[in-house]
């Protein structure tokens, strides 16, 4: 059979065959990949007739031949075929955006159709030029696109600077980008990074970056981000043969208006939590009192006479954040002292360090990753001179309440290990203690083998 449009497959049903006939089922969401809410069926087509002539703007369907046969021609506005059913065991989905004509009804024939909405005449588009237009195009990023991509990323509802091609790009040599780029009558309404493993057939969105799910436009719908959704997938089976996909979300907290479109458009598509991690967050309007604990470190370096400031100089808190890393961990920094330099360049407004000093000493000091809604404390490090003094709990301090009172989000990173299986109880204790509560980050992983 030749390849289907975006979305559609062909689904078997169970048969059983006796001396008394035949008998085929279908078992609610076990075999119809959506909740019915309306069956109908076609029979006494005259001949030379057709039906169909149009695609659905939200509503799925499975079309079954349970006697007789037809063609079908489908039709995504990139991708046609033409199927001829012919088993009432076999049933073709029709997913929305999907222009789709029945033909060629043999005498006799009876189709019955499960759809996932009830009847509405508003809900169907039977020109076949304004389905044209209508549809979602997919293309494949390259560098000519990274002014569009950047602009996507400024104003999206969701997206970070993080998901910046400057950012995504200075380790490009790392990875093998397949990033996507999606379209609606001309105009760029999503995009998605994102790394293919050929060796595993694996997508990961992305794999170098914490976060990396759909960056949306404003004016994106739920029925269009379902469908880039569904672009991307049959792009990635389709165009790569890729057999799996590693999604990671971008937490609510990054979002400067809802956006979870993405979290709906994984449930239905299949996807399953495939780590977990979780993270220790500070509701700053709204913020829960300091543990007595860390309100005595605060103490302490006040005695101390730490003083807390901005600084543009990274080579003064690497060399403590490196040997902890090492000491602790075996680890070094994920980025060079280098690659943090480059990157503070190029956003000084959101790539700050903070550090506590006594005198000229830097005890400790945090590398602050600043987007519209969160302050993120990407690197957090103290020397052993700075723990006995508190400096740390005195910079955080410092930091909630007075450099950054007036954003939404303090976020101090994850407290977890292996997926998510692993919590480190002793971290998550003291970030708790700043009055932190969980928010997890979550990837989710879809299997795109039989799509």
């Amino acid at each position: 059979m030749e390849n289907l449009p975006r979305g559609c497959r062909i689904i078997s049903f169970p048969s059983k065959n006796d001396e008394r006939g035949s008998l085929s089922f279908a078992e609610g969401q076990k075999h119809i990949p959506f909740p019915i809410e309306r069956v109908f069926w076609i029979y006494d087509v005259p001949e030379g007739q057709k039906r169909g002539e149009h695609s659905h703007n939200e509503c799925s369907e499975v079309i079954v031949p349970v006697s007789g046969c037809f063609d079908i021609e489908v039709d995504d506005g990139v991708q046609q075929a033409s199927v001829h059913m012919d088993s009432p065991t076999k049933g073709i989905l029709i997913p929305p955006g999907v222009w789709c004509r029945l033909q060629n009804f043999q005498p006799g024939t009876a189709c019955v159709v499960f759809a996932s909405h009830p009847y509405n005449a508003a809900g169907y588009t039977h020109s076949y030029n304004t389905f044209r237009e209508s549809i979602v195009r997919t293309m494949c990023y390259d560098a000519s696109h990274a002014e569009e991509w950047n602009r996507l990323v400024a104003e999206s509802k969701n997206a970070t600077f993080l998901l910046d091609r400057r950012y995504m790009d200075y380790h490009a040599d790392r990875f093998s980008d397949c990033s996507l780029l999606f379209y609606k009558k001309g105009v760029l309404i999503a995009a998605l990074p994102a790394n293919f493993v050929e060796t595993e057939k694996t997508v990961y969105s992305h794999g170098g970056l914490t976060y990396g799910g759909l960056i949306l436009s404003p004016s994106i719908t739920a029925v269009e981000a379902l469908e880039v959704f569904n672009c991307a997938m049959h792009h990635f089976c389709t165009q790569m043969e890729a057999t799996r996909w590693i999604y990671k979300p971008i937490p609510y907290i990054y979002h400067r208006l809802p956006a979870e479109e993405d979290l709906y458009a994984l449930f239905l598509s299949g996807g399953k939590i495939y780590a977990r991690a979780i993270s220790s967050v500070i509701d700053l309007q709204h913020r829960l009192p300091m543990r007595k604990l860390r309100q005595r470190g605060v103490d302490k370096a006040m005695k101390a006479s730490i003083t807390y400031s901005e600084s543009s100089d990274f080579s003064l808190f690497w060399p403590i954040l490196t040997e902890v890393l090492q000491t602790k961990h075996g680890k070094s920094p994920v980025h060079t002292l280098e690659e943090i330099t480059y990157l503070h360049d190029l956003w000084p407004q959101n790539i700050r360090l903070f550090v506590a000093q006594a005198g000229e000493e830097v005890l400790a000091g945090t590398v602050i990753y600043e987007t519209d809604t969160v302050v993120h404390a990407q690197y957090i490090s103290s020397s052993d001179n700075g723990k006995q003094l508190g400096a740390l709990d005195g910079l955080f301090d410092y930091l909630i309440n007075e450099r950054y009172s007036d954003k939404k989000w303090f976020d101090f990173g994850i407290s977890t290990e292996q997926g998510g299986t692993y919590l480190n109880e002793g971290l998550m204790f003291q970030k708790e203690g700043f009055g932190a509560r969980a928010v997890v980050y979550d990837q989710y992983e879809i299997s795109l083998a039989e799509r």
